[in-house]
């Protein structure tokens, strides 16, 4: 009976470790999307999710229309266009 709390409880962490995982969308108002991201790589996966997303949803191209810290995190707009 141990063993199975163990392997729930854990299972559990993981699971909740991976909902906050970066990059992640945070916010998107028409026409435009927000991602949090934490380096350059990171940057660079966002903007081909921010590309991604006008597409699918405005069958338009993203443009950065701001960037800025987000405590030890930072936060990128993009805008449909």
């Amino acid at each position: 009976m141990r063993q199975i709390w163990t392997v729930l409880v854990l299972g559990t962490m993981v699971v909740l470790a991976g909902c906050a995982a970066r990059p992640h969308q945070t916010e998107s108002t028409a026409p435009t999307v927000t991602y949090a991201y934490g380096d350059d790589d990171e940057y660079d996966e966002v903007v081909g999710r921010a590309d991604a997303y006008c597409a699918e949803q405005y069958n338009k191209n993203a443009e950065l229309v701001e960037s800025h810290p987000d405590g030890s995190d930072f936060e990128a707009t993009f805008a449909c266009k």
